[in-house]
């Protein structure tokens, strides 16, 4: 039988053991003593307190194509440009221009563009520097926790991770979004899939997500030591920096103006994060580079601000200045040894490694440059490690949710 112990205790027994009998209907239970014999396995944990288990933390990014294979870069895209979020076009539409303009042809694009980057024996950057930070994270953490991948497209994926935490008894689930920045199209489009794949478990988890973090001081330490090691303090080493982020469509930053009169479609109002904007990607963009620059000892001349990787296919106005203009501009203008790092993304990937560090250094070249130095994102650095558990805690207290 089970009974309820004062206390909160819960013992199951065949027979004889703790027991407990309500007398009399009152609802009131008193302990009671028999024989002691083995316990009903599973049932034999006692909680004299919430029950203290394993905690899971999901590391969210958006994902990478299984292999440089044709077929496997258009399932990546096709998962990745159908959602909803990243491509906000009506859903008829979403599908015509997906399927007639950009999967004919993209992947074999998009396949050619992998392999510069692609390591031979671990293949995409973006997962092997994700599962690089998950066993740094593992080690700094404990037996008391778990930490595993969880992309958005493709494998290994957050449904996966999820079934890992299942197995291994996880009910708490810490979603981390790897972008320091709030975006719909990324973080919006993450906890969305975690929620869904959550909602598919019979035991529904806890879920807590972790916040954008881009004004987090362990963030920013962390990420303008990376900054200084090329540059130098004060960018005594290169004639610029330019920091670029990933792109965004501009009605994605009128959309987070709740009170439909701050946003002006450009940075005139991103000189500050106030209550009207405090969910809008491009001004938590314009912040993080002002505290990096702060921290650098820049001075506005030394550093621009640009976006990158617009989809042109989407047909939508997208946040400006482009990285690509913005690159050729800084060559004619007499640059001629920068910088560039890339803040929105803190693991390298396409958008890092080729879009900027190869084809980007070649359009700076052609337009006059004479080097443009590719700072690497966070990845799995120590100080990244450490930074992340910092941002963890200070969004939940970890002996909170133990």
């Amino acid at each position: 039988m089970a009974g309820f112990v004062s206390g909160g205790s819960v013992l199951a027994t065949r027979r004889g053991g703790i027991s407990a009998a309500p007398r009399r209907g009152r609802g009131k239970f008193y302990a009671t003593t028999a024989s002691p014999v083995e316990t009903i396995p599973g049932l034999e944990v006692v909680s004299p307190e919430p029950f203290r288990g394993k905690t899971g933390i999901a590391l969210m990014n958006i994902g990478s194509p299984k292999s440089l294979e044709v077929k496997d870069v258009r399932e990546y895209l096709r998962q990745f440009l159908g959602d909803g979020r990243v491509v906000d076009l009506n859903p008829i539409v979403r599908w015509l221009v997906l399927n007639l303009f950009i999967l004919p042809s993209r992947p074999k694009e998009s396949a050619e563009a992998y392999s510069s980057i692609w390591d031979e024996d671990r293949g995409s950057p973006l997962i092997y520097h994700t599962e690089d930070l998950a066993v740094k994270l593992r080690e700094r953490l404990g037996e008391g926790f778990m930490v595993e991948l969880g992309m958005q497209y493709c494998e290994p994926n957050i449904s996966g991770a999820f079934e890992k935490f299942r197995s291994n008894g996880v009910d708490k689930i810490v979603i981390l979004p790897m972008y320091p920045q709030y975006a719909s199209s990324a973080t919006g489009a993450a906890v969305e899939i975690a929620y869904k794949a959550a909602a598919k478990i019979y035991n529904t988890p806890y879920l807590h997500v972790v916040p954008a973090f881009f004004d987090h001081p362990a963030y920013l330490r962390a990420y303008a030591e990376t900054i200084r090691e090329t540059i130098g303090q004060g960018g005594t080493k290169v004639d610029h920096l330019l920091m670029s982020f990933h792109g965004t469509p501009e009605q994605h930053c009128f959309n987070t103006d709740e009170t439909g009169l701050h946003c002006k479609g450009d940075s005139s109002c991103c000189k500050q994060i106030v209550q009207a904007n405090r969910n809008c990607y491009r001004a938590q963009c314009y912040e993080t580079a002002r505290k990096l620059a702060a921290t650098l000892e820049l001075t506005e001349d030394r550093y621009t601000v640009a976006f990158q990787s617009r989809l042109s296919a989407a047909g939508k106005e997208w946040i400006k200045p482009y990285t690509d203009a913005v690159i050729e501009e800084l060559a004619e203008k007499g640059v001629r040894r920068m910088a560039c790092c890339i803040p929105s993304f803190t693991t390298d990937c396409l958008e890092t490694l080729e879009e900027i560090g190869i084809r980007g250094k070649e359009d700076f070249i052609a337009a006059g440059g004479d080097d443009l130095l590719l700072i690497p994102c966070l990845n799995s650095s120590d100080a990244f490690a450490d930074g992340l558990l910092e941002i963890i805690r200070d969004s939940c207290p970890l002996d909170t949710i133990i």
